[in-house]
């Protein structure tokens, strides 16, 4: 009897898993220490698969967020390609009218530098014309010269021609005193004189026509003196004219020279525009294919990104509806946890939490989103928090506290990513500080729950 009641407080104890003496009882020792084993072997195997599990939960969130920026690149990608070559129509790629539009630049560009090349020459027969203009201009100059000097002679000419007006003026004058005399005593001589006085009436006849015809030549003279000197201050007037064109002529031949020079320029230029934009235009056909493949090959990526995401996905929920099932095995008394357990992983959720944070505080301060757990049911703590219930009377009120509080930490960080989104990073500052100071409330609760465990 008293063997029966040792054997049944032994089985008590080797049912909960309690220290006693089997060493009179080495099969039932023998089970102890195997169910021991098995516990420990269970805590193991749960621990790594909390640790699997987070290790799912980060490599699908890594995943999903490289998707998001791979279908945003993707997106800009097109965007830009849009903006550039303008949009597709029904599926079907803009290539062909982009090409229009860049084969209708090339060929204004070219029918711009073939204008540009027909006004150079048109220029250029302009600068012939006026090469020919100013040296006609100049012979002008000089056949006026020559004429004005000429002009200069013919009034010496002419002044000569008075002095012979005036000889001939005197001597006439004389004659006809000569005549006058000879009448006189051709008178004195009676009849004897008659055929004298005949002769010198004839001479004085003649000087009296000689002196009328010298009057209108000194006059006809005068006139054409007169006319000369007119003639002398016009060819003046026109040389100083001449002059005067020939300058501005000189001046505008310069001037079309210049421009002469400049449109040949730009002529070479339009010349090197219209080879460069053919290349451009090639070019640009050729990275419109590659943006619109590289845009597709994205898309493909990003879609076969998410098709790889399935797999782990289900894989998560696998794992942690293991945890989850494990943690319902370990209120029994034979997978139950140690405190000294509970409380490592009460430690190893304070380290997971204050990674958390740090990782929230870079992203702000570097204004760069990166892979962040939003859910609390999937970062460290989640998985761990969700799969049990503590049997520690004095934890389970703060235990039961800290999901509400835990879901209200997670919400920073996607307040956060959203400030960033926008470019607002004084509000993404200030809501790392507040999850900061939050965060201190949470802290104290694990580390006073991991103090009662070890306690």
């Amino acid at each position: 009897m008293q063997i029966g009641k040792k054997n049944a407080a032994l089985i008590k104890s080797v049912s909960e898993l309690k220290q006693a003496d089997y060493s009179h009882e080495p099969e039932l020792g023998s089970m102890y220490q195997r169910l021991v084993n098995a516990r420990d072997q269970f805590v193991e195997v749960l621990e790594k698969n909390i640790k699997a599990v987070m290790q799912i939960s980060s490599l699908d969130l890594t995943m999903q967020h490289q998707t998001n920026r791979i279908l945003d690149i993707s997106h800009s990608v097109e965007k830009a390609t849009e903006t550039i070559f303008g949009p597709s129509c029904d599926g079907i790629s803009s290539t062909g009218k982009s090409n229009n539009q860049h084969e209708e630049l090339t060929d204004t560009i070219v029918q711009v530098s073939s204008d540009i090349q027909k006004v150079y020459g048109k220029i250029e027969q302009c600068q012939k014309e006026l090469t020919d203009i100013k040296e006609l201009s100049t012979q002008t100059i000089q056949i006026s010269r020559e004429m004005q000097k000429d002009m200069d002679n013919l009034l010496d000419v002419i002044n000569r021609m008075n002095e012979v007006i005036a000889g001939i003026d005197a001597i006439s004058l004389q004659t006809n005193l000569l005549s006058l005399n000879a009448s006189i005593e051709a008178a004195r001589a009676g009849r004897a004189g008659r055929g004298f006085a005949v002769v010198a009436d004839e001479i004085r006849a003649l000087a009296e026509k000689t002196q009328q015809l010298n009057g209108n030549m000194g006059d006809f003279v005068e006139e054409i003196k007169s006319a000369s000197q007119k003639s002398v201050s016009s060819a003046t007037e026109t040389i100083q004219a001449l002059g005067t064109m020939t300058e501005k002529i000189g001046n505008v031949w310069e001037l079309n020279d210049d421009n002469q020079n400049h449109v040949s320029q730009v002529n070479e230029s339009m010349g090197s525009i219209s080879a460069v934009s053919e290349e451009i235009s090639h070019s640009m056909t050729t990275m419109e294919t590659q943006l619109k493949n590289s845009t597709n090959f994205m898309n493909n990526v990003s879609q076969d990104l998410k098709e790889a995401t399935e797999p782990v996905v289900e894989i998560e929920k696998t794992l942690d509806a293991s945890v989850r099932q494990m943690g319902k095995m370990s209120a029994d008394a034979f997978f139950h946890l140690k405190n000294s357990e509970f409380a490592r992983h009460l430690s190893n959720a304070i380290t997971a939490h204050k990674t958390w944070l740090n990782n929230l505080e870079n992203m702000a301060k570097k204004r760069s989103i990166i892979p962040l757990q939003l859910d609390a049911s999937k970062c460290g703590f989640g998985h761990f928090y969700y799969a049990m219930t503590p049997d520690i009377p004095e934890i389970l009120p703060i235990w039961n506290a800290l999901g509400e509080k835990h879901k209200t930490f997670h919400q920073y960080g996607e307040k956060v990513i959203q400030a960033l989104e926008r470019d607002d990073y004084l509000s993404a500052e200030q809501t790392c500080k507040e999850a900061r100071t939050y965060s201190k409330e949470l802290i104290a609760d694990l580390e006073t729950m991991r103090r009662i465990a070890e306690s």
